[in-house]
């Protein structure tokens, strides 16, 4: 079994690892105080709403309305129809997959119907409070070798959240990904679960009870990065003249990851539109730092093994 510090808890599979050896100094944790919800979407739609935008909850879309100069002039949400100058898609890989089920003018294209190429995983989000307080050597963690299809962070709330600083037990939050064999148990069989894999990685666990505890279930709800996947994702322009796209699957040059991906993939589809109607003021997005010399070499000998291979090879060996 092996714990390793972590900065994000959805950096779990090979291309998150490989960002964390590329970027070891940048990995010190710096967390939201509290939840994200409440402190950076609530005062984020605030301020939306006071520029004079509207947030419209629970309006699922189901269609584009597409004019005869390829662009898309209305977004459908079943049975009510909104005017659009330009779209931006800012959703992960499942809520795109189901927008494509429902509208024809998405499933017209090839690049849209690729998608179905494309998955996501379940993960299960736990919370657990402890009777008494545990010494926890760093805040964020990330765990292997418990399950084989499975890893894992856990995170020490009391050291990362304000809310829980001056609590009189410990609060911890351990995530499981690609954790489908997880999800149909009930509450009373995970949490025992979730304790037993704590005790192994902090040995006072095993004394310390659980006095309450909550367990979300979220299937589909991480980008799958698999072999193979990468020539399905989209661009940030689409073959729509004013549809743009963002999130952590979709393809860029900056080298950002996960949910600073999605980040940066969003100022780059804002920049897009606002280039696209040729007004206001483009975001800035800052570089990503170059990787380390060790991950350098390491890229360029691969680079040049995948060469030669495919000068001798069929090119399915290396896809």
């Amino acid at each position: 079994v092996e714990v390793v510090e972590f900065s994000s808890s959805s950096f779990f599979f090979g291309e998150g690892i490989d960002f964390i050896l590329a970027h070891q100094p940048d990995f010190d944790v710096v967390w939201c105080r509290g939840t994200v919800g409440e402190q950076i979407f609530r005062p984020w739609v605030e301020r939306i709403e006071k520029s004079g935008a509207k947030v419209l909850a629970n309006h699922r879309v189901t269609d584009l309305i597409v004019d005869d100069n390829n662009q898309v002039t209305g977004v459908v949400c079943n049975d009510e129809v909104f005017d659009a100058d330009a779209v931006i898609f800012a959703v992960g890989i499942t809520g795109m997959r189901k927008i494509l089920s429902s509208s024809p003018s998405l499933q017209k294209r090839d690049e849209f119907r690729n998608l179905s190429n494309l998955g996501a995983i379940d993960v299960l989000a736990t919370r657990l409070w402890f009777d008494r307080k545990i010494s926890i050597k760093r805040p964020s963690n990330a765990c292997f070798g418990f399950d084989a299809t499975t890893g894992w962070t856990f995170f020490d709330l009391n050291a990362l959240h304000d809310e829980y600083r001056n609590e009189p037990g410990t609060v911890v939050e351990a995530d499981f990904y690609h954790a489908n064999q997880f999800l149909n148990l009930e509450n009373e069989e995970i949490i025992p679960i979730v304790h037993r894999y704590l005790a192994n990685c902090v040995p006072e666990f095993r004394n310390a009870k659980v006095i309450d505890s909550s367990v979300i279930r979220l299937p589909q709800a991480v980008s799958h990065f698999a072999p193979g996947s990468y020539r399905y994702m989209l661009p940030a322009k689409t073959s729509f003249k004013n549809v743009f796209m963002s999130g952590d699957w979709i393809v860029n040059r900056h080298g950002s990851w996960s949910q600073e991906k999605a980040y940066v993939t969003g100022l780059e589809a804002a920049n897009l539109v606002i280039s696209y109607f040729g007004e206001g003021a483009l975001a800035k997005i800052l570089p990503v730092e170059a990787d380390e010399a060790h991950i350098q070499l390491a890229r360029t000998v691969n680079k040049s093994v995948r060469q030669i291979g495919k000068s001798i090879l069929p090119e399915f060996w290396l896809p």
